[in-house]
């Protein structure tokens, strides 16, 4: 029986794909100390003497030489991925990768179904990506589980062990300056990393730093907690512009005067086209940072009055102040508020068009340079108004 189920792995190429080239042995689940829906359980190899132990080092160090680059983390271990078994260098490289192998248990639900009497086989897998995926189902995307992870590889000496660690257990060599537990991470500590309780995961920027906020949901400056304006579930969303959850996102977010969080990133870029929020529409910056904006956006109006052609009166709405304006004078420059300033505004309505909108408006809401002639004009009727009395007297 042995030898037929030899011949047909290597037919199908399971030997080369889930690796080793080793006898697969079954192996009581109640030996093991930890499940073996989530862990690739083939590491406590050592068990079954000095040959298998050597297969088992063997596969840990064709895993670890086959995986992806990593460049985000200073570490000197791998993780063993929980859901497919595959080795990567951090948690953002496997969830980067276009593809990724199978989930375990949907592989063991597979050859469940063709193997015949016995136990449940488990297979270690000894690449972090499969040569073949013949006998298994289609390879689907999937994000790992960060507090999931139970097992590494050192760099050094391949030795597979537990996550649980910042030494090898094999070389002593360090995994990382920093290291947490609980989020299974290594890194260096030149970003100041630490770990708040309160978010549940590690953040960077030193913990003396930063002041968790409840009702935010997320740690603040401290310098700016008692400013900052606090929202419930404001980071509970994703960002506005690249849809990424703010709450775990590695990228520094920013907080804009309306409440609404968004990736400082994607804020330098929105703010090269538009100035507004992409969810209230209010101004994103200061009411201080755009008065000369809005001032320069004035005197270009004065200088371009509309022709009484293309005249119109319409009702206009301020996105910032939230209040509205009749029979206001529309320019394809925008329709300042007199309120708060702002150019944010919309038309709601239109009442006017053409000549006719044109004379209405030279009272209603007359152009900032007929509005001067007229000025002008007072000041000048005011004046032979005056002389004529002194000649009187």
């Amino acid at each position: 029986l042995e030898r037929r189920r030899s011949i047909q792995f290597l037919m199908d190429g399971r030997r080369n794909s889930l690796g080793g080239g080793s006898q697969c042995t079954v192996i009581d689940d109640k030996k093991l100390p930890y499940s073996a829906t989530t862990t690739a359980v083939p590491a406590a190899g050592a068990l079954f003497g000095p040959q298998r132990r050597m297969s088992s080092l063997e596969a840990s160090k064709r895993a670890e030489l086959s995986r992806p680059h990593c460049e985000h983390y200073q570490r000197n271990c791998s993780i063993v991925a929980p859901c497919c078994g595959a080795t990567f260098g951090c948690r953002i490289c496997h969830d980067d990768c276009p593809v990724l192998p199978p989930l375990l248990h949907d592989y063991r639900q597979k050859t469940d179904t063709h193997h015949q009497g016995g136990g449940r086989r488990k297979y270690q897998r000894s690449s972090s990506m499969p040569t073949s995926f013949s006998g298994m189902s289609e390879p689907q995307h999937h994000t790992i589980d960060r507090f999931a992870v139970t097992e590494v590889i050192c760099r050094f000496c391949y030795l597979r062990q537990s996550s649980k660690t910042n030494r090898c257990l094999g070389c002593n060599t360090q995994f990382g300056e920093y290291h947490c537990a609980i989020c299974n991470l290594w890194m260096s500590k030149e970003e100041r990393p630490y770990h708040c309780p309160d978010c549940g995961f590690c953040r960077v920027g030193g913990a003396e730093n930063f002041r968790h906020c409840h009702d935010c949901g997320m740690c603040i400056d401290k310098s700016l907690f008692r400013e900052h304006n606090c929202k419930v579930g404001k980071y509970m969303s994703n960002c506005p512009v690249c849809q990424e959850d703010l709450f775990s996102s590695r990228s520094a977010s920013h907080e804009m005067p309306c409440g609404h969080a968004i990736h400082w990133h994607c804020f330098r870029d929105l703010a090269a086209h538009d100035s507004r929020c992409p969810v209230c529409k209010k101004t994103a910056e200061t009411h201080e940072r755009m008065l000369p904006t809005w001032n320069a956006m004035a005197m270009g109006i004065a200088l371009q009055p509309v022709p009484p052609d293309l005249a119109k009166a319409v009702t206009i709405v301020c996105n910032d102040c939230e209040k509205s304006e009749e029979n206001r004078a529309w320019h394809f420059l925008g329709v300042q508020c007199r309120h708060c300033q702002s150019f944010n505004t919309v038309v709601e309505r239109i009442a006017m068009v053409g000549p006719q909108a044109h004379e209405f408006l030279m009272v209603a809401d007359p152009h900032p340079l007929h509005l001067e002639a007229q000025q002008q004009q007072a000041q000048q009727q005011q004046q032979q108004t005056n002389q004529r009395r002194y000649r009187r007297i």
